[in-house]
């Protein structure tokens, strides 16, 4: 097994496909992405798994975007089993696990961020670069009395709440400082919740709003009331100049609704990294709940509970997991199926198949697969693998691995 890049095979790839295609070509680059996701999904070869440590969030530990489904869990230096959710579900079993059984992995399904809320809590996010104005990102979830949070946009409601990632877009939150005597309820966190003019416009929780009248920046109370306004016309109004002394700052793109749960992340491919943290709505405390790529745009992970464990800080798991197909975009991304021989063969199968010439597809799609299983066996070279045989039965003791 060597590494290899997508830059480094897709002249190869590209004299076998289509009866040879131009290697710049954007089908060639679907074709190995779906070429290496067909060969992940045969079993577990050379480069498709591997070794790695993960923290424990809530009982819970939940695997990086990289993989796919843990095949072995060591706690602590014991092995331990894994458990698929069917478990604690099956017919005169040992039904919920009891606390302390944490040399259990049970799956918990997946996910669209590595930790849970642990109490209804605003999202915040960071982006590690300037971003484009066409860069969002979506959170869908629910509030602590399990009502779904929903949002007006372009004048029809969505499900879920929207943050424009980009510089100045808007969903920069603002603070406002400065006014005194009867409308101090304008000094607060002012929140974006639409534009006019083509210019953001923010609300706070007191009703007040912010907004542009296409000359000038204007504050204005609960009451629609003008309270305040700006001496000019600039672009945002933190860069505007108020009248009387009045601050307005931008913070960090915050949602307006607070959120117990989240079931669905949506982002925009973006330049960089994507940073998402939960908001104490008391005391501003953050804490980080996701981490996202820049291609990353509908996040998915795998979760696992540790029956009876609820530390929160300090300890990590270690874990032989599989790897999840992740598509290469560009030249110098890794492949995980790096076998030239099986990828060619898999890349002419899939050609076979959409011409309706199943027959020859199947032919292809297996030697792709004995060309794997000759590697594995390469790889593995002397190294003795030792089959276990484990039983864990309801109401009698737990039986030891067997080699």
């Amino acid at each position: 097994m060597i590494r290899r890049t997508y830059g480094s095979v897709k002249e190869q790839l590209a004299r076998v496909t289509q009866n040879g295609m131009c290697a710049t070509d954007p089908q060639l680059l679907a074709r190995t992405n779906e070429a290496q996701e067909r060969l992940l999904n045969k079993g577990l070869y050379a480069g498709t798994y591997g070794r790695y440590s993960v923290c424990v969030y809530g009982g819970c530990i939940t695997l990086p975007r990289e993989f796919e489904t843990i095949l072995g869990y060591n706690y602590d230096g014991a092995a331990a089993q894994v458990y698929n959710q069917w478990y604690e579900f099956m017919a005169n079993g040992p039904g919920m696990s009891p606390a302390g059984a944490w040399r259990q992995l049970q799956d918990r399904g997946f996910v669209p961020s590595f930790r849970p809320l642990d109490a209804q809590r605003y999202i915040r996010v960071y982006t590690d670069l300037a971003e484009d104005a066409t860069s969002t990102i979506l959170f869908r979830g629910s509030d602590t009395y399990n009502n779904r949070v929903q949002t007006i946009e372009n004048g029809v409601y969505i499900d879920g709440e929207r943050l424009n990632l980009s510089a100045g877009s808007g969903n920069s939150s603002v603070l406002v400082s400065g006014f005194t005597g009867s409308n101090t309820d304008g000094n607060s966190v002012f929140a974006w919740f639409g534009t006019e003019n083509s210019k953001p416009k923010y609300i706070n929780l007191e009703g007040w709003i912010i907004s542009n009248n296409a000359s000038v920046w204007r504050v204005l109370n609960a009451s629609s009331t003008q309270v305040a306004i700006s001496s000019g016309n600039s672009d945002y109004p933190w860069q505007a100049t108020f009248t009387p002394s009045l601050t307005t700052t931008e913070l960090p793109r915050t949602t307006v609704n607070a959120f117990r749960s989240i079931d669905a992340i949506n982002k925009t491919a973006t330049k960089g990294w994507v940073r998402v943290y939960a908001v104490d709505p008391t005391t501003g405390a953050e804490y980080c709940i996701a981490i996202l790529a820049p291609d990353e745009t509908l996040p998915q992970y795998r979760r696992y509970a540790i029956p009876g464990h609820e530390r929160e800080e300090g300890v990590t798991v270690t874990v032989l997991a599989k790897r999840k197909f992740i598509p290469v975009i560009t030249d110098d991304d890794d492949l995980i199926v790096t076998n030239l021989g099986a990828l060619k063969m898999m890349a002419i199968a899939i050609e076979k198949e959409e011409n309706n010439n199943l027959d020859e597809a199947m032919k292809y799609e297996e030697k792709a697969v004995e060309l794997l299983r000759e590697e594995l066996k390469e790889v593995e070279g002397a190294n003795i693998g030792r089959p276990q045989v484990q039983m864990e039965a309801f109401a009698m003791g737990e039986v030891p691995a067997m080699a």
